[in-house]
């Protein structure tokens, strides 16, 4: 980009050589456009980003709310497909029927056989002021109902003002509304030009000829956030899980997506203010009547006389390689074969991208869930989680935690992307087909990452860490915490176990050392922790001393 004063100094320079040309310029300003408008898209794909986890009750009670700015959180990429007309020589083409969260410096325009001269957004929605700033100077007619014995009475009128209470004049007469003691109402022959229930965008062109052509829109909206939950039904012996995933979307915009491919992404996604909506003026009238006697038009507490415009856009990012192969993504067919459904998935960088199976529509202010993810017979292996959590003497040993584990990867079962969300556990069991087991949160875990689920807790097999010694060693530089503990390791089921016991934070201290232990330590491959592990029959205690050491604190 040029220095600003090296710009001005250009144009200064310039003015003379310029100054004949001036007559041109405005000739051309003055031109007529020719006006073409798209009422709609022809057909519409939505990708609904994530800058955060969302927790689906937490986003469920929010959408409850009488009032909410969730329309101004989430962000979504729609890709819309219309076709238009293009004039010939210079135009203006309007795309109606926008997201009403719509970003408008971030909008892209493809297959435009034209110069795109100037990009527009107009934000003005119909609202009670907003109707009335606009229609000043239109013919309207005042409806007046008495509420006594129901008589109505209509009359024609201009609108002479609106801004701060309607006055309209009729036969020659200035009448504020809502000061008679009726019932009154206006009835507007036209919506006011530059007004519309959704955010338009104008482009300027300059086309050679003119022509119908297929264009695709794309630009960024607020105001739809997705989440993912899990049910996972657990085999009788543990051994296997099958995993149903489930999106949450939500679409508290005011526009609604009908029959769309959708596309979740996965990953917390940076956003700044360059992705935030223009705030969309809808100020609501103000009925106050003026005092009696005064027919000046002054300042009202607490409505003042309306916003300011919104500042003009920048100019429009060119289209981007995630954007295009988002575009890709959508228009895939995904294949469901039996009853396994896979979503399919694309790597955008160190995001992942979930295509959603089937087409779905994404109404405005609603939220549903949608089948991404149905994987049967996945195996894993249950292992028992013991804390290291040292105690005293008469302090009850802590039950262990349940964890099921799985590599996600084909061979298991698995092999797909799993983004963040809650998972609730269901088992059979004699008594009953289907028991409730708990619940977890399943992390954002990608294709070769191991999958941890904490089931639920075990009383029946326990841990106690008991502290057997405390004490200091050398002087000096070379003082060192000596820390001793006796551990029991308890199996009160009537099965054997596999019991894993992490060392906790203890590992991360300047100079640690083990001296002693009774097990000999691993590091476990998938978490990087040192645990000691072993194997326990039914009823079985086993015993076992440590020792570490570690620089002691100054």
């Amino acid at each position: 980009m040029r220095p600003l004063c090296a710009v001005l100094a250009c144009a200064v320079a310039l003015g003379p050589l310029m100054a004949p040309a001036l007559p041109a310029i405005a000739q051309e300003i003055a031109v007529q456009r020719t006006e073409a408008v798209s009422e709609a898209p022809q057909s519409v794909a939505v990708v609904v980003y994530r800058d955060r986890p969302v927790n689906t009750t937490e986003l469920l009670q929010r959408s409850r709310q009488s009032w909410s700015r969730l329309d101004q959180e989430g962000l979504a990429l729609i890709v819309e497909k219309r076709v238009i007309d293009v004039p010939a020589g210079d135009g203006v083409i309007r795309f109606k029927g926008l997201a009403t969260g719509i970003v408008p410096h971030s909008a892209t325009v493809e297959g435009l056989p034209a110069n795109l001269l100037e990009q527009n957004a107009d934000y003005d929605l119909i609202s009670p002021k907003n109707l009335l700033e606009k229609a000043v100077g239109e013919t309207v007619m005042v409806v007046r109902t008495n509420a006594s014995n129901g008589n109505v009475i209509e009359q024609t009128g201009v609108l002479r003002a609106g801004s701060n209470g309607a006055v309209v004049e009729i036969d020659g007469q200035f009448e504020a509304l809502d000061c008679s003691g009726l019932t009154e109402r206006l009835v507007f022959e036209r919506v006011p030009e530059g007004l519309g229930a959704t955010p338009t965008l104008a482009i300027k062109t300059r086309a050679e000829q003119a022509g119908r052509y297929e264009i695709t829109l794309a630009y960024l909206a607020t105001g739809l956030q997705w989440s993912a939950d899990y049910v996972a039904r657990v085999s009788a012996d543990e051994s296997s899980i099958n995993l149903e995933g489930w999106i949450t979307l939500a679409n508290f915009g005011g526009t609604s997506f009908a029959d769309a491919p959708v596309v979740v992404v996965a990953g917390d996604l940076a956003r700044n203010a360059d992705t935030r909506p223009i705030q969309v003026r809808t100020r609501y009238a103000n009925t106050t009547c003026w005092p009696q006697q005064r027919t000046h038009e002054g300042w009202v507490s607490g409505y003042g006389y309306g916003a300011p415009p919104p500042p003009p856009p920048p100019p429009p990012p060119s289209p981007s390689a995630p954007r295009m192969a988002m575009e890709r993504a959508l228009m895939d067919e995904v294949v469901v074969t039996g009853s396994r459904v896979k979503a399919q998935q694309e790597d955008l960088g160190d995001y992942k991208a979930y295509v959603i199976p089937h087409r779905t529509t994404v109404a405005a202010r609603q939220t549903k869930q949608v089948l991404f993810l149905a994987q049967d017979n996945i195996a894993t292996e249950r292992v028992l989680v013991a804390a290291f959590a040292p105690s005293n003497e008469d302090e009850a040993p802590q039950p262990t935690r349940v964890e099921l584990r799985a590599q996600n990867n084909e061979a298991s079962g698995l092999g797909l992307p799993v983004p963040q969300g809650s998972v609730a556990f269901y088992v059979a069991s004699d008594d009953q087909p289907t028991a409730y087991a708990g619940g977890d949160t399943i992390q954002d875990t990608a294709v070769g990452l191991p999958l941890r689920l904490a089931f639920q807790q075990n009383e029946l097999v326990t841990s106690k860490v008991l502290v057997t010694g405390d004490e200091y060693r050398g002087k000096g530089s070379r003082r060192r915490q000596v820390d001793s503990y006796q551990i029991t390791l308890t199996n009160g089921s009537d099965r054997e176990v596999e019991i894993e016991m992490p060392f906790g934070d203890y590992t991360g201290a300047r100079g640690f050392r083990i001296e002693r232990e009774g097990i000999r330590s691993q590091i476990n491959r998938d978490t990087g922790q040192r645990v000691w592990r072993t194997r326990l029959a039914a009823g079985q205690t086993r015993t076992f001393d440590v020792r570490w050491s570690y620089e002691a604190p100054e």
